[in-house]
C-alpha cells in the first residue's frame, strides 16, 4: 500500500490555505498540527498542541505521525506547497521500491537561492532545485519535508532537545539519525515541492531559512 497522510505542521502563516489546498489536490489526506495557534484548517483534520513547541516542527511531525492511519506520511510546512502531479510521483516510487523507510524529494525555490557550506561559509550551489542529488543540498542540512514510513516514528521520533546551534538542520539530522539505525533512504529524483511560492507574488512572508 503507499497510501499517505500529509502532516501540515503551522505556525499560523497566512499561506496555510494554499498549503492544504495542494496536499488535497494531490489526492493525500490531510492532518494539520498548529503550533500553539488557532488556525482554520478548511475542512482537514485539525490538531492544536497546547504550547509552541518550535524545533522547526519535530514535535509537530511526531504528533502527527502518532494520529496517521495511513503506511507513509510525508510532511509540508505551511508556506510551502506541492507542485502539480507531486502525489503520482510519490506513490509510484512507493510502489517500485516497498524497501525504503525515508524518501527525500527535491524542493524548487521561486527564485535563485544560494547555499553555502556551513563551515567555510563558501558558495557551494546556486540555483532555484535543492536537493534532487545528495551531492547539492543533503550535507548542508536542505532535506526538506521527507515522505516517511509511518512506523519509522514507533521507535526512531524526533527529539525536542536538539541545540540551538542545530535547530536548523533537524531534518536532516533525523534522517541521518534514522539511516544509522538501519532505516533505508533514497531519493525522488524529482521536485516535490514548491519552497514559500506566494512570497513573490503576494508578500505574505520573507524567504528565510535554507537561501540567502
Amino acid at each position: 500500500m503507499t497510501e499517505t497522510t500529509v502532516v501540515i505542521k503551522t505556525i499560523g502563516r497566512r499561506t496555510l490555505k494554499y498549503a492544504i489546498k495542494s496536499a488535497k489536490r494531490e489526492g493525500f489526506k490531510v492532518i494539520v498540527v498548529s503550533d500553539g495557534v488557532k488556525v482554520s484548517a478548511n475542512g482537514a483534520k485539525l490538531v492544536c498542541l497546547g504550547k509552541k513547541w518550535g524545533y522547526y516542527g519535530g514535535m509537530g511531525t511526531n504528533v502527527g505521525a502518532a494520529m496517521a492511519t495511513t503506511p507513509f506520511i510525508t510532511l509540508l510546512d505551511d508556506d510551502d506547497e506541492f507542485v502539480e502531479g507531486a502525489g503520482e510521483i510519490i506513490r509510484r516510487k512507493l510502489q517500485e521500491k516497498p524497501d525504503v523507510d525515508v524518501w527525500i524529494g527535491g524542493v524548487r525555490f521561486t527564485r535563485d537561492v544560494v547555499m553555502r557550506n556551513t563551515q567555510t561559509l563558501e558558495e557551494t550551489y546556486r540555483g532555484t532545485d535543492f536537493a534532487i542529488w545528495p551531492e547539492k543540498g543533503i550535507a548542508e542540512g536542505n532535506a526538506c519535508m521527507p515522505t516517511y514510513r509511518t512506523t519509522v516514528f514507533e521507535r526512531l521520533p524526533f527529539v525536542n532537545t536538539i541545540k540551538d546551534e542545530y535547530k536548523r538542520l533537524s531534518d536532516y539530522l533525523h534522517i541521518l539519525y534514522c539511516s544509522q539505525n538501519g532505516c533505508k533512504v533514497d531519493w525522488f529524483e524529482e521536485v516535490i515541492y514548491l519552497v514559500r511560492p506566494k512570497v513573490d507574488a503576494e508578500g505574505l512572508e520573507e524567504v528565510n531559512g535554507r537561501g540567502k
